[in-house]
């Protein structure tokens, strides 16, 4: 199961169970092809007298120039990471990962660890636009607003249609002049792992420079795959308390989110998102308890804070990693 805790900030908080997505392993076995031993050629020398004999001239080896290998990129694990957003993050495929760092459980990643990025020319192969899924996702409540920085910051919410959970959700974003033509572009993942069906997830991507002749963007779901989440490595957590309040010029959220499996939660991740009075998403926060795992029953307290103006409403989601 998967819901999600929405109320305006002057009502009472309600509960919600939220569910996640596992990513799977694969990997294949590589072994160099093996070069052919050269075929001697036969001459035959006459020499002036006697019986003619057959002297053998090898065929010269051929040795290959050496070709120099690329610096590899080392990606350092950080409180919070997972290797979907780690692909996100360098243009890779999740398997390209787990392949180059021999993971066989995207699951147990930890603090500290290196994990090489594949060559510059692996990614160029792997980060082409992935195939739009033919079971489409719903976008709603895009927009792009300018921040104070000069930075463009586009937000909106995926939706499931669909009767069965999705993982692996990317938005393609896209930046346009007046004539349609594409400026710039960017992958942006959800905020939630997995999407039940009737779930929805925010999702959000900034662009730090924002091209002259930008008119309008828009954003469609290019990535999109079926789950047997949730149930395997993710359990129900659930969200006990959820207040908010105008603190100066801050919206505030503060609650408590709840451990509800017999298992140990390796990882929680609380997303608040926040809306105006006409249900329009305005931005989200997300609140990552990693460091260590959160035992049966045990409680976790967060806050998130948001520019309180426009804000009417908010909803809390949470997923639980085991």
């Amino acid at each position: 199961m998967r819901g999600s805790i929405c109320q305006r900030w002057q009502g009472t908080p309600s509960r919600a169970l939220i569910l996640v997505l596992m990513l799977t392993a694969c990997g294949r076995i590589v072994s160099e092809r093996p070069i052919p031993s050269p075929s001697p050629t036969s001459t035959f020398v006459i020499p002036p007298t006697g019986t003619p004999v057959v002297v053998r001239v090898p065929t010269p080896t051929v040795v290959p120039t050496p070709t120099s290998s690329p610096t590899p990129i080392i990606h350092v694990v950080q409180p919070g990471d997972t290797l979907y957003g780690i692909a996100i993050k360098y243009g890779v495929s999740v398997s390209a990962l787990q392949e180059a760092n021999g993971i066989t459980d995207p699951s147990l990643l930890q603090i500290g660890q290196k994990l090489v990025v594949p060559a510059p020319g692996q990614r160029d192969a792997l980060a082409r636009p992935p195939t739009p899924t033919p079971m489409p996702l719903l976008i709603q409540g895009f927009g792009c607003v300018v921040s104070a920085l000069g930075s463009l910051s586009c937000t909106g919410e995926v939706v499931n249609p669909q009767p069965h959970p999705m993982w692996n959700v990317q938005v393609r974003i896209v930046l346009r002049d007046e004539a349609g033509q594409e400026l710039s572009a960017g992958i942006a993942g959800t905020g939630l792992d997995v999407l039940t069906s009737g779930g929805r997830s925010p999702f959000a991507l900034v662009f730090n420079t924002i091209p002259a002749a930008y008119e309008r963007a828009d954003a469609q779901v290019v990535r999109a795959e079926l789950t047997q989440e949730p149930g395997n490595r993710y359990g129900p957590v659930e969200v006990i308390r959820a207040d908010a309040q105008v603190e100066q010029v801050d919206f505030v959220v503060r609650g408590q989110v709840r451990n509800a499996d017999a298992k140990p939660m390796r990882r929680i991740n609380v997303v608040v998102a926040f809306y105006d009075g006409q249900d329009r998403l305005l931005g989200f926060r997300q609140v990552v308890f990693s460091e260590e795992p959160t035992g049966p029953g045990v409680t976790r307290d967060f806050e998130a804070r948001f520019p309180a103006a426009g804000v009417e409403t908010f909803r809390v989601f949470v997923e639980g990693q085991r």
